[in-house]
């Protein structure tokens, strides 16, 4: 009987494990699709991070998140452009980079706490997500060049891409969805 707890635990540990890597991925991959602007490149970091808080624990959402920072911030060049170092946590970014942790672990916990899965539900805790990361980004933006310039550079610029982005994610996911039986 041991035996097979402790198969059960390794086989546990192992999915677990995959999860949170495979958010770390995601959001790697969805780094590297830029259009670079400055301060603030459009990516699809942020659907990445949707996609997290939509599918994921709320627990496994943070964790993949913060082992990606954790990767980040020594080096790894997991960020837009290949990039990496605990210097983009400080630089124009940094806010936007704090509020994808606290947006997908919201939505996540939203969307457990009140069994959400629709289309309009999706919707919603995707602009829940979205605002609270702008607003950290912004925060953090307007330290560095001021608030105007970062409403100009830190949201205009992202607002029809999020809005296209949001529906589509919110659309293919609930598509997968019917497709499974959910």
């Amino acid at each position: 009987m041991q035996v097979l707890s402790a198969i059960r635990l390794k086989s546990t540990l192992w999915n677990e494990l995959l999860v949170v890597f495979g958010g770390v991925l995601l959001l790697f991959a969805a780094s590297q699709i830029e259009i670079p602007l400055e301060p603030v490149p459009i990516t699809l970091q942020t659907v990445a991070v949707m996609l997290i808080g939509l599918t994921y624990s709320s627990r496994h959402a943070l964790e993949s998140i913060l082992l990606w920072y954790g990767l980040i911030a020594i080096g790894f060049p997991l960020l837009a452009g290949f990039k990496g170092g605990i210097g983009y946590f400080a630089g124009p970014t940094g806010g936007y980079l704090v509020g994808f942790a606290l947006s997908a672990y919201l939505m996540a916990f939203f969307r457990e706490r009140f069994s959400l899965n629709s289309w309009i539900s999706d919707a919603l805790l995707c602009l829940i997500g979205t605002l609270l990361l702008y607003t950290l980004g912004v925060a953090w933006l307007a330290a560095l060049i001021g608030f105007s310039d970062a409403i100009a550079y830190g949201v205009m610029p992202f607002i029809l891409p999020g809005v296209i982005k949001g529906a589509l994610l919110c659309t293919v996911l609930q598509l997968v969805r019917q497709y499974r039986g959910q």
